[in-house]
C-alpha cells in the first residue's frame, strides 16, 4: 500500500506569513491615505474661515468745566480785559447824532458781535470794535497810514472799482488803532442803485473824523 505524499510543514508556514504581511501593508496604506485626506480638509477649512473678529477698545468719554490755559480761538482777546465790550458804537453813539450825520435813513442796526451797520441812504456804513487782532495785524499791503483827531489810522479799498465794472458792490475802510485792538470803519455802495454816485474814501474819512469823537480808544 503506497502512503500520499506529504509536503514539508514548513512551506505551508512562509506562505501563511507572506499572506499575513501583505494585507498588514495594504491596511497600513489605506489608514495613511486617509489621514492624508484628513489633513487636507483640515487646512482647507483653515483657510477658508474669515477671521476671529477683534474686540475694539473700550472708549471713556469725560468732560470737565476747569478753564483752558491758553486760548483756543482766533478771537481771544489780545490784551487782558475783564470788559468784553470796551466800545459799542450802536449804544454808544447818541442817536440824534448818527441822525445829524446823515447815517439814519433806517435805525442802527447792531450785527455780529459789536459791529453796528448805519444807513445813509446811497450807502451803508459799518463801525466794529475789535479785541482779537492788532491794529499792526489788520493793515493790508496797500494801506495808506494817517492820523485823525490825534489817532493812528489808515485807509485802504477792500473791493476796489475796476475799469469794465465788474462788481456789484464797492467797499473801502477806515481803522483806528486802539488800547484793546482796533477800530474798523468801512463803507460800501451798490454800482448800480447808489444815486448820487460816493467816493469811497473821501466819504469814509469824511465820516471817520466825524465819528471819531464819539470813538473810545
Amino acid at each position: 500500500m503506497r502512503l500520499p505524499t506529504m509536503r514539508p510543514a514548513t512551506a505551508g508556514r512562509g506562505e501563511a506569513d507572506s499572506t499575513d504581511q501583505g494585507g498588514v501593508m495594504v491596511g497600513k496604506l489605506r489608514l495613511f491615505a486617509a489621514f492624508s485626506a484628513l489633513l487636507t480638509a483640515v487646512v482647507v477649512v483653515c483657510q477658508s474661515a474669515p477671521p476671529a473678529p477683534v474686540a475694539a477698545p473700550g472708549v471713556q468719554l469725560r468732560s470737565t468745566a476747569a478753564p483752558m490755559d491758553t486760548p483756543t480761538t482766533m478771537k481771544s482777546p489780545i490784551v487782558a480785559t475783564t470788559d468784553p465790550s470796551p466800545f459799542n458804537p450802536c449804544e454808544d453813539i447818541p442817536f440824534d447824532v448818527v441822525q445829524r450825520l446823515g447815517l439814519g435813513f433806517t435805525p442802527p442796526i447792531p450785527e455780529e458781535g459789536l459791529r453796528c451797520h448805519y444807513d445813509a441812504g446811497n450807502y451803508q456804513l459799518a463801525v466794529e470794535p475789535i479785541v482779537w487782532r492788532k491794529y499792526e495785524q489788520s493793515l493790508p499791503a496797500d494801506a495808506v497810514e494817517t492820523t485823525i483827531n490825534g489817532h493812528r489810522a489808515a485807509q485802504w479799498w477792500n473791493l476796489k472799482p475796476t475799469y469794465h465794472n465788474s462788481y456789484f458792490y464797492f467797499s473801502c475802510m477806515v481803522a483806528f488803532k486802539t488800547s484793546y485792538g482796533v477800530i474798523q470803519q468801512s463803507l460800501f455802495y451798490s454800482t448800480i442803485y447808489s444815486s448820487p454816485e460816493v467816493d469811497c474814501p473821501s466819504t469814509n474819512l469824511q465820516r471817520a473824523n466825524e465819528l471819531s469823537a464819539y470813538y473810545k480808544f
